[in-house]
């Protein structure tokens, strides 16, 4: 009879506790013995050294999170797994949590930090390639552990006591790694987690393989030994090389927990799944598509499993080939045959397909954080155009397939998920009605431009392009691109519209035009969304039809629905967030920056003026608080207020 070795161990794979269990043990037997341990893993091995490993996630439910794996693949998914669920949590000290964490401290060579001029270079081009309100003069850098965080300063008149009020609510910070990742948050989040929180994403991702971390420490002491001998052992250098088996084996066993982990996104009954995962440092595009019968249903690829998928790409970047571009993954799960999964490394030996294809930035900043003997003819030229170098790519890329590296991986060809559909070639646009605002609103913008007439049985709808992306919108959907959301599912709206004036030479005035549309579920960073930006630069131009549609079509179909459905959760007693930042109960408002509580009878009716919500203590002539209107839900503020102020 097979008997099974229980290990309960902490982060940091420390043994805890043991148990032997014959037969198998089930996930309650874990459950138990690791909650006896006080611990967040145990891990189950078989005669065979095949291990299953199994945690508890920050509600305290116990499940399976790697199995059939070595002890180095099950070291790897215990940190992954403590770094996306545990490592934010103080009070999970000596149970996997924040005490003497590996992930603490990144391995960053003084030789290999990046200087703080490419770091601002690298958020300058974000910025404008994302078309982001933002500035991109005088921006700062200051450095922390991984990296550097970049923001643009804000001037405070320090003699004014009231001045912070003016300082911007939730204005973005990039954290830049010395890799080259660029990481956006919010300056509404303590600044000291959110960079410790990066840094430790560096860290596994970036770390050593386990023997590579004893060999390192091993050198280190030798060398210290050898100086304080003042060199009488003779030893010059001393070198670790890991041969480029291990480091592939390595690579490819982290392949099943990713499988694993996207298996769970799945619905029930499942037959098959495609996933495809187009990354480099700084930007990532990933696809998951399951198939169940003849039916298909596309989910999203959270967060937490990106970062596993981060950290097999950085495996196999140590590979003769340099890190894939593509990873393609196919699972089938047949009846009576059990699972069966196929992998292949895309190395760009075709054109990639148009929504595969990432920035240019993107690739020139993978290149230098991993340099490769070859980059395909047309990537290179990509990667240029930007640049300002190098004849100007196609936009849209028509090649769909890809071609492996035989060398690298198993050459079974996944099925490809599907393509998008073509874009249709002129926009068609039937603009709808405001909605009938209460005497309290104010429209979000200037006017808007008359209604249009209307489709057909009275249904507004657009269907239009923006440059190769297919845009539509109707009051039962919007679809961006492969992004699409269902108005009745939709948690939280926002749309702002931005004309800057600057003087450049030659140009008496030169006006930076910009309108951005978001519709999507919370959580709002990490949560399924829909966004359209819009811009144009030189002479002030009027709102574009496309962003006028949205805007209205929000405000008609989807506004009215949030708006009661907050309004009735208030008055069932709950505590609403609006605008990001704004807490609304049955007793008032409140912010916990700046800080400071309201009753609704010391409350003036809130109001738009230059794409802000002011809202106003009665009687003050300054507001207690400016939301910019891009914040989620910050349109509904004024009409959820007045619902409360009698």
């Amino acid at each position: 009879m097979t008997r099974y070795m229980m290990a309960a161990t902490d982060a940091g794979g420390e043994r805890l506790g043991e148990r032997v269990a014959s037969p198998a043990p089930t996930l309650g037997e874990v459950a138990e013995f690791g909650d006896s341990c006080r611990t967040n893993y145990v891990s189950v091995c078989d005669d065979h050294d095949h291990i299953t490993l199994y945690g508890r996630d920050a509600v305290g439910s116990w499940s399976v999170i790697a199995a059939g794996v070595d002890v180095e693949t099950a070291e790897e998914v215990r940190l992954w797994f403590d770094l996306v669920h545990h490592y934010r949590d103080p009070s999970s000290a000596g149970t996997g949590g924040r005490a003497d964490h590996p992930l603490d401290q990144a391995s960053t060579l003084e030789s290999e930090r990046m200087a703080a001029a490419r770091a601002v270079s690298l958020v300058v081009e974000r910025i404008r390639a994302r078309r982001l309100d933002y500035p991109t003069q005088g921006l700062v850098a200051d450095r922390f552990e991984a990296g550097w965080s970049v923001y643009a300063p804000v001037d405070v008149d320090e003699s004014d006591p009231m001045a912070f009020l003016d300082i911007p609510v939730g204005r973005s910070v990039f954290l830049v790694s010395d890799a080259g990742r660029v990481k956006e948050i919010s300056s509404s989040a303590p600044p000291q987690l959110a960079e410790e929180m990066f840094t430790a994403e560096e860290a596994y991702v970036r770390r050593r393989l386990a023997g590579e971390g004893f060999m390192a420490d091993l050198r280190d002491e030798v060398m210290r030994l050898d100086s304080a001998s003042e060199g009488s052992a003779g030893i010059a250098s001393f070198t670790i090389d890991t041969s480029t088996e291990v480091i592939a084996a390595r690579a490819s066993a982290l392949l099943g927990p990713i499988a694993q982990q996207l298996a769970l996104l799945g619905p029930p009954g499942w037959d098959r799944f495609a996933a495809v995962f187009s990354f480099t440092v700084s930007g990532e595009v990933a696809q998951l598509r399951f198939w169940s019968d003849n039916r298909s249903t596309e989910a999203r690829v959270p967060e937490q499993i990106a970062v596993l998928v981060r950290r097999q790409r950085h495996l196999a970047a140590r590979m003769p080939a340099g890190p894939w571009w593509r990873l393609l993954l196919t699972v089938s799960d047949s009846a009576g045959t059990g699972a069966q999964m196929t992998t292949d490394y895309d190395y760009g030996d075709r054109p990639f397909p148009d929504d595969h294809l990432l920035a240019p930035e993107h690739y020139r900043e993978d290149l230098a954080a991993y340099p490769r003997a070859h980059t395909p003819t047309w990537l290179s030229e990509h990667a240029a155009s930007a640049a300002g170098v190098g004849p100007a790519p196609r936009t849209a890329p028509r090649a769909t397939g890809a071609t492996t590296r035989g060398s690298d991986v198993r050459q079974d060809q996944p099925t490809p998920p599907p393509t998008r559909q073509a874009p249709a070639p002129r926009p068609d646009v039937v603009t709808p009605s405001p909605r009938n605002a209460s005497s309290t609103s104010t429209p979000p913008q200037d006017p808007m431009p008359s209604a249009g007439p209307l489709r057909p049985g009275g249904v507004p709808v657009l269907d239009t392009t923006i440059g190769w992306t297919r845009l539509h919108a109707d009051p039962q959907v919007i679809t961006y691109g492969r992004k699409s959301i269902a108005l009745d599912q939709v948690e939280w709206v926002s749309y702002s519209s931005v004309q800057v004036a600057e003087k450049r030479f030659m140009f008496p005035t030169f006006y930076d035009n910009r309108w951005d549309f978001q519709v999507g579920r919370y959580p709002y960073y990490g949560g399924p969304k829909v966004a359209v930006s819009l811009s144009k630069g030189g002479r002030r131009a009027e709102q574009p039809q496309e962003w006028t549609f949205l805007v209205n079509l929000a405000r008609q179909y989807l506004e009215p629905r949030l708006l009661n459905e907050l309004v009735s959760q208030v008055r069932r007693g709950e505590t609403v967030t609006v605008g990001g930042s704004v807490k609304v109960s049955r007793e008032g408002i409140a912010c916990a920056k700046p800080r400071f509580s309201l009753p609704w009878a010391s409350i003036s009716p809130a109001f738009l003026r230059n794409g802000m919500i002011w809202i106003h203590q009665a009687g003050v002539e300054k507001p207690v608080l400016t939301v910019p209107l891009s914040h989620p839900n910050a349109a509904l503020i004024p009409d959820l207020f007045a619902a409360f102020e009698s």
